[in-house]
This record gives C-alpha cells, sequence and structure tokens, in this order.
C-alpha cells in the first residue's frame, strides 16, 4: 500500500488470523502497534476488509495554537512519575520485578513466581535493551517508549526492526507460560504483530493449552506432534505459529480460551482464565485491588486500559490503598478520568506524569475555545463510561452475570508468595462502586436521575420507560 500511494501512506491492517476471523485477533498499525482486544481483526476480516491507508498534509485547526505549543514548551520538562523509566526503558522494565512481586501471572494463574519461576533474569530489562537497534515512538510522542529489535543472531531468527515487546507480551509469553528464554519471546512479538494476534489473548491460549496438556486432556496427538509442556519455548513458537494461521489445534485456540474450553470438554474451562471470554491482562487483582473492580465491572471486561490507570495529582480522593473497601470514591473519580482521557486519544502512559490534572483543562481549552474545568472533564468521562455500560444492558449483558474465572480473584487463594491467603472480595467491592455510580445492585441498571443528570435523557427513556 505504501508502494503504491506513496511512503508518507499510515496504514492499519490486519493479518492471516484476522482474515480467518479468529477472536483474538487484532488490528495492526506501523507494523507492531495494536488495537489488540475484543477480536477487532475478526470484525475486519468478516466485512473482506484488508487494511485501511490514509495520508494527508492538511494542518489539524486549532482554537489557539500559539498557546498550544507554549503550553508543550511549559509542562513538558515537568512531566515525571514513570515517565523517567519509560523513556529510557519502555514498559519492558516491569516485567522481571512484575514475575516476582505477585503482579505477573505465572503458570496460567495457578503458579507463584518465586516458586514456579525462579529465575526471571532472562526478562531483565538490563538484557532486553542491548538488543534494541533504534527507539520508536508514536506520532508527535515526548517519550518514545517503544523499540525496534536488532535481528535474531540465535535460534529465533526474527527480523532487524521487529518490535520490542511490551511488558504485556513479557508477562503472558513469559511467567504465564515459564518461559524465560527471551528471544523466543522477541519472537513470538514479532509473529503475533505479523498474523494480527493480540499478545495478551495469544500467551493467555498457549498457557492455557499447556496446562491442558500437562493434566492429560490432549494429546500428542491433538496437537501435531507439538510437546505443549511448561516452559518449552519451542513448543510455544511452534503452536503460535499454528494459532496465526488457524491450523491443527491452533485453529481450536484461535478464538480464546473459553471457546477452546468448550470444545476440548473434559474440565477444560477450570484452566480457561477468562472473564466473560476475554482473557486477562498481566495484572493480578490479589496485588492491585483495583483491578477487581475494573476487570468485571468497565463495559470491556478484562482490561487494564480502563480503571484509574495512573491519574495525576487532584483527581482521586484519599482512600487506603492497602483495603479492598473504602475506594468506590476514588475508584469512579479515576475511572472517569481515565473514560476522557482514552476518548480525548490521549496516551494512558503521558497523563500518569503530569504534575496536575488541570492541565489537560487547559490544553483542552486552548484546542477547543472551550472553558472546562476538572469538574466538566470528569463528568464526560462518567458520561461515556454510563452510556457504554448501558450499551451492554441494552444487549442483554449485565456485568454481574459474567462467566468468571476464579483464579483470577484467589479462589482458591495461593498458598505462598506475596499474595499468599488473599481472596479479593469483589461482590462487596462492586457492590460499593455501583453504590457510588448510582446503579441497581442487582440489574446493575443506572438510575433514571443519574442519567438524566448526565444528559442523557434519551437513554434514560429508552432503558426505564419499557
Amino acid at each position: 500500500l505504501r508502494a503504491k500511494h506513496g511512503k508518507d501512506t499510515e496504514v492499519a491492517c490486519i493479518g492471516v488470523s484476522g482474515e480467518k476471523l479468529a477472536l483474538i485477533s487484532c488490528v495492526i498499525n506501523n507494523k507492531g502497534r495494536a488495537a489488540g482486544r475484543s477480536g477487532l481483526g475478526a470484525v475486519m476480516g468478516s466485512k473482506k476488509l484488508k487494511a485501511i491507508a490514509v495520508k494527508g498534509k492538511k494542518k489539524v485547526p486549532l482554537f489557539d495554537d500559539v498557546l498550544v505549543t507554549e503550553l508543550r514548551k511549559k509542562y513538558l520538562p515537568m512531566l515525571g512519575g514513570p515517565i523517567n523509566m519509560l523513556k529510557e526503558f519502555g514498559t519492558a522494565a516491569l516485567a522481571m520485578r512484575s514475575a516476582h512481586s505477585g503482579d505477573s501471572p505465572v503458570k496460567n494463574w495457578a503458579g507463584v513466581g518465586v516458586i514456579d519461576y525462579p529465575n526471571a533474569e532472562p526478562i531483565n530489562i538490563n538484557l532486553i535493551m542491548p538488543k534494541v537497534e533504534s527507539k520508536y515512538a508514536c506520532f508527535r510522542c515526548p517519550i518514545g517508549c517503544g523499540g525496534h529489535m536488532k535481528a535474531g543472531e540465535g535460534e529465533y531468527k526474527y527480523p532487524a526492526g521487529a518490535h520490542k515487546p511490551e511488558y504485556e507480551t513479557l508477562a503472558m509469553f513469559g511467567s504465564n507460560c515459564l518461559n524465560n528464554d527471551l528471544d523466543s519471546i522477541i519472537m513470538a512479538n514479532d509473529l503475533c504483530n505479523r498474523y494480527g494476534l493480540d499478545t495478551i489473548s495469544a500467551g493467555a491460549v498457549i498457557a492455557f493449552g499447556m496446562e491442558c496438556y500437562e493434566n492429560g486432556l490432549i494429546s500428542k496427538e491433538d496437537t501435531g506432534g507439538i510437546e505443549l509442556t511448561w516452559g518449552n519455548h519451542r513448543s510455544l513458537i511452534a503452536m503460535l505459529d499454528k494459532v496465526g494461521k488457524r491450523e491443527g489445534f491452533g485453529s481450536i485456540l484461535a478464538d480464546g480460551v473459553k471457546s477452546a474450553a468448550q470444545k476440548i470438554g473434559k474440565g477444560a474451562e477450570k484452566y480457561a482464565i477468562h472473564i466473560q471470554g476475554q482473557e486477562v491482562p498481566a495484572h493480578d487483582p490479589k496485588l492491585g485491588y483495583a483491578w477487581g473492580i475494573t476487570y468485571r465491572m468497565d463495559a470491556t471486561p478484562a482490561r487494564h486500559t480502563q480503571g484509574p490507570q495512573m491519574p495525576p495529582p487532584g483527581v482521586l480522593p484519599k482512600f487506603d490503598p492497602k483495603s479492598m473497601y473504602g475506594r468506590a470514591k476514588a475508584h469512579k473519580a479515576g475511572a472517569c478520568y481515565t473514560h476522557f482521557m482514552n476518548s480525548a486519544g490521549m496516551c494512558s502512559m503521558l497523563f500518569g506524569g503530569l504534575p496536575r490534572a488541570e492541565i489537560l483543562t487547559e490544553f483542552l481549552n486552548a484546542i477547543t475555545g472551550w472553558d472546562s474545568n476538572l469538574d466538566e472533564l470528569l463528568k464526560t468521562g462518567e458520561r461515556i463510561g454510563n452510556l457504554r455500560h448501558v450499551f451492554n444492558l441494552r444487549e442483554g449483558i449485565n456485568p454481574l452475570k459474567y462467566d468468571f474465572s476464579g483464579r483470577v480473584m484467589g479462589l482458591p487463594p495461593l498458598q505462598s508468595g506475596p499474595t499468599a491467603g488473599v481472596t479479593v472480595d469483589e461482590a462487596a467491592m462492586d457492590r460499593e462502586f455501583m453504590a457510588e455510580m448510582d446503579w441497581d445492585s442487582v440489574t446493575a441498571k443506572p438510575s433514571r436521575s443519574k442519567l438524566e443528570d448526565l444528559g442523557l435523557q434519551d437513554v434514560a427513556k429508552d432503558l426505564w420507560d419499557k
């Protein structure tokens, strides 16, 4: 497409997995950035749409472009928090530490890092960075957290320019599969980018397959001769290749763990770690309690890009981060802020480094000519969150009735490690959150008055006047 339309053409496209309607397929742009979850690649594939190519040179109109430039110069030097780490290393810096802290899933969410994955050194950022050829940044980004790799010289010959794996990818193909071969993870990342696979779900289905294999639910005959044992990086790559092409047993895994468990039977559902069919990302609610609410109560379940994220000072009211309880008001504020930021097209890596939340409204007003404030911003986020939620309700989807894997919340609790004995009281946290949101504790419906207060009179009528 670039050869046809010019080098300045930008392309978002699906791969073979999207063409073959794999439900863990995604849409790739810049060869390594993904609209990664919910099977969006299959949506495009179902419409026989391979790619969208765009180009143009028109200036984006701003209300006050001089002021926007001044604000950028003023606040860029003030970015702090996680920004310095991201500038130097990207999210990959989290992988080794998280494998032992209790944040990353281990052995398909059933293991403990310090016991089942004791050697996390191979995914140390200090071993990853020497393999990086150059930094990568999204358009106009002041951080540049990504990277392009040198060509693989060992067993895995990934090409020069392959994207550096992110934290989620390192965790899902690493500790979650008990795999500590770094080059195989880089190779897996490149395969996912080429086939158009979501790396979170792809790592999850491989770990699921390994546990099924180890417990005798599937055999070498089923897998086409691939010994899908824990930590077997060669088998991981071989099976991932089949998932991407939707060949053999890979075709069963290509629709995600819930679908695969239904096809395998034999009790395989207990090894299928998901929330309402969506594989869970690499952040454990038993360590970070906020995920206990977000993974169920957001309109897109099992998302680490929703919920409170990393809001700057001025958004969250005080709460006890060590307690599962009394956090609903803060969770609501953080979630509303994130809804607005996502819809504004902002990167979650960036806004966590702002010294104060009101800076966003300064930019917003300079760009649009509005006179907004932080309260309006949060209310806008609340409106967005309610609209997303009510869409699901209209389609008969109540989050309180989600099919939910107990392992994620510590059912049963782990017997050792940083989160030993922890079972997340998710039901209590959800009740507190729904009360704060003014949602019914049984139907999850927002009250009529709440919807009307948010300016959603038409939605209130549709929801309540049936």
